[in-house]
């Protein structure tokens, strides 16, 4: 349901529930701090105080299209799915963490999160190409004891924008959508302060080096980013977020002024329906090689449809479309498993509109076993796509299987 799907969006994109294992008894020596002078200011921490947890996936993909790229075959545009006609060791991820909470004294006020990832997707969720192992996110946690608690954060974290996420167990679907993967942020690096107004209202906001992820500048200036999250009933919730700063573009030489704008929404309407939508504006400065402004402009609309027929089995359908329209965007190509993320068949920049239907069949044979089966129909306004006799065409269409293992 999406009440478990935005389980502590407050403060970071995680399951509701987490299973912790009994890993931590490495005979763990730490240091008692102290929150002041007095000894009952003190506490020792304990394994208990830890968690570690994490899941591996795969997946398989078959292209009806068949394409034959030069080189590995490739889905076009697709993100961590862009193997044609191949099984993928997606991901492996482990976190290690303990969070900080508004507690009486300092150790409960500090906390830290190291999240490894591990597989082909790596190649292409971090700031880094080229390596297939990533510190997704890695930073230190203090809670300053002012009102309900000021959470601050400073190392590398997954980003604000956008409803989906890098982790494919949190999301509703296996493929990734163009808003998420063509157009938004996946970390931050940076420093980012939260604070929980009340059990409805949040607020959040980051100061990064780069919209990229990068874990350093690529120029003088910092980006902001924020979110405000609130939750009118428990059956709604309202996301605004949006990202400003200097950046670089992806096809022109130079920096400019890189604006994003959105949110999305959900609704719980029954305890087996719900239903979200997100949408947003971006725009680069100074960063299309083929409009007559030179400003690159992106945006789209997405909608979900989630609906569980029971604990085990549930069906998601996701429609969306998504304009590149200084074609800053789309079909650059990232690392990946033989290069083939965010590639199309058309040498970029190329102005484009992006349409996709998915439906994604879930099934649960336990608790820590997901299964889906996907179909995915892609097309643009252009031909970007690639078909077996090497002719370019307007659509894809895809059908995926994927198996994920929580612990």
């Amino acid at each position: 349901m999406i009440g478990d799907r935005m389980a502590g969006i407050t403060f970071h994109h995680s399951p509701k529930i987490r299973r912790c294992g009994g890993l931590l008894s490495l005979g763990l020596v730490l240091l008692v701090v102290a929150g002041g002078t007095s000894g009952s200011e003190a506490a020792v921490l304990t394994k208990e105080d830890f968690k570690l947890y994490g899941y591996v996936e795969a997946s398989y993909t078959q292209n009806f299209n068949s394409p034959k790229n030069s080189g590995a075959n490739a889905n076009d545009l697709r993100i961590f799915d862009g193997d044609s006609n191949s099984f993928r060791p997606n991901m492996a991820q482990l976190v290690f963490e303990k969070e900080g909470t508004n507690g009486s004294n300092a150790i409960d006020r500090a906390g830290f999160r190291l999240k490894l990832d591990v597989g082909e997707d790596v190649q292409f969720t971090g700031g880094r190409t080229g390596d297939d192992v990533d510190f997704q996110e890695m930073y230190v946690q203090y809670v300053a004891p002012v009102g309900n608690g000021i959470d601050i954060r400073i190392g590398r974290m997954n980003s604000l924008v956008g409803y989906e996420v890098i982790e494919s167990p949190y999301n509703n679907n296996f493929s990734r959508s163009w808003l998420f993967g063509l157009g938004q942020p996946f970390t931050i690096t940076g420093l980012r302060l939260a604070y929980a107004v009340n059990e409805r209202l949040s607020l959040l906001v980051s100061v990064l080096n780069s919209y990229t992820g990068l874990t350093e500048d690529n120029n003088k200036s910092k980006s902001v980013e924020g979110l405000v999250s609130y939750r009118p009933t428990d059956e709604l919730g309202l996301n605004m977020y949006g990202i400003v700063g200097k950046e670089s573009s992806n096809t022109r030489s130079g920096s400019g002024t890189r604006v994003l704008i959105g949110g999305y929404a959900t609704y719980q309407a029954t305890d087996q329906l719900g239903f979200v939508v997100e949408g947003y504006y971006a725009n680069q400065e100074n960063g299309s090689a083929i409009s007559s402004g030179r400003n690159a402009r992106w945006d789209g609309i997405a909608g979900y449809a989630i609906y569980d027929f029971n604990e085990q089995w549930g069906l998601r359908f996701r429609g969306e479309i998504w304009e590149d329209a200084g074609g800053d965007q789309s079909c650059l190509g990232t690392a990946g498993s033989g290069g083939n993320s965010n590639v199309c068949a058309v040498s970029a920049p190329i102005a484009q509109t992006l349409w996709e239907n998915t439906l994604t069949l879930q099934y649960k044979p336990a608790p820590s076993l997901i299964t889906r089966l996907e179909f995915r129909y892609d097309k643009s306004n252009q031909n970007v796509f690639l078909d077996g006799r090497n002719n370019l065409t307007n659509n894809q269409q895809t059908l995926a299987v994927e198996a994920i293992f929580l612990f």
